[in-house]
């Protein structure tokens, strides 16, 4: 080593291999440059200024921990382990009232469960009480999340039936 801080060992060359896996990742191979000093800051070198319009993760706001309002006795269950069968849940919410329809979503590819589903209560209150007493509960190893389906608002082809039944210009 000399007095200046450099040493005395000779270069690597880089090989032909590196250079070929160099060009097809789009790296250029970058001539050797002399060390710095001690103290030398890289001029390549920029210190990101923290993004001003953006805030920081911790303080970013907490997602809702207030399941939205349930406006149908449809409920929706997420977090799901993929060993839950309908049966499982039917039980689960047959505890707290009476359970028209349970449906687990299927990937019909690798015919497993996607980790959701839907619970169809009888009444609006009993599914209300359901989402209040089980979400974020322990089933199967998992919390699961239980809060109100989304309503489909397009029109479905039985309320178009029966709409026009309904009208006053419907020919009988």
């Amino acid at each position: 080593m000399h007095s200046n801080g450099t040493s005395t060992a000779p270069k690597k060359k880089e090989g032909f291999l590196g250079k070929l896996l160099g060009w097809f990742s789009g790296k250029k191979s970058k001539p050797e440059s002399k060390p710095l000093r001690s103290g030398a800051s890289r001029p390549d070198f920029k210190e990101k200024e923290p993004k001003a319009d953006r805030p920081r993760r911790e303080e970013r706001p907490k997602a809702d921990l207030v399941p939205p309002e349930i406006v149908s006795p449809k409920l929706y269950v997420g977090n799901l382990a993929y060993e839950a069968a309908e049966s499982d849940l039917y039980d689960l919410f047959s505890k707290i009232g009476s359970v028209k329809n349970v449906e687990i979503a299927m990937d019909r590819h690798a015919n497993r469960s996607k980790g959701f589903g839907f619970v169809e209560m009888e009444t609006l209150e009993t599914a209300k009480e359901a989402a209040a007493k089980l979400n974020r509960t322990d089933f199967l190893g998992r919390q699961i999340v239980v809060s109100g389906a989304k309503v489909d608002k397009r029109p479905s082809a039985s309320s178009q039936e029966s709409e026009a039944g309904s009208s006053p210009d419907a020919t009988v």
